[in-house]
Formats: C-alpha cells, structure tokens, sequence
C-alpha cells in the first residue's frame, strides 16, 4: 500500500524487464501493470548504430499471459542469435 493508513489503495507491482543483446542490436521487454489493472508488454529494439529503433505496445489478458507472451519472445530472440543481458 502506498498509505499504511488506506485500506484500498495497492502498490504497483515491480515490472518483469528482461534485455536482449546480439552485437550492436539490442531488444527490451517489460511487462508491467498500469494503474487501471492493466497488463501491457512493452518491446522497444535498437539496430546498430545511426539505423532506426521501433517499439511495440501489447496488452494482455493477466500477468500469466504476459508471461508466456514473454517466454516465447525469449524462445524466438534465442533462435535469432540474441542473448540474454544483465
């Protein structure tokens, strides 16, 4: 809780990032909550130095859901060569 003294407001929780590098290209990947209970993954990629980066926004059912989004993202950035980041 954000107040001790509030009995309905609940903190957020941490989001689940994890990072993705292969050379100079990186991935990131972060599922979160929003203040409306709302589950989103959130993907932003850059290439190699001076090439454009993009992102992406999707929203998902539950937290298990975003995570099973999140552990096929690792599966296909695996076979592509990427590597997981501390």
């Amino acid at each position: 809780m954000i107040d001790p003294a509030d009995s309905v407001t609940l903190a957020l929780p941490q989001p689940t990032r994890v990072r993705f590098v292969a050379g100079s290209r990186v991935h990131t990947a972060t599922l979160d909550q929003d203040l409306f209970g709302d589950w989103t993954l959130t993907q932003s990629w850059s290439g190699p130095h001076g090439s454009r980066g993009g992102g992406r926004i999707t929203r998902v059912a539950s937290f298990e859901a975003g995570m099973a989004l999140m552990q096929a993202l690792v599966r296909k950035l695996g076979k592509d060569g990427y590597r997981l980041a501390p």
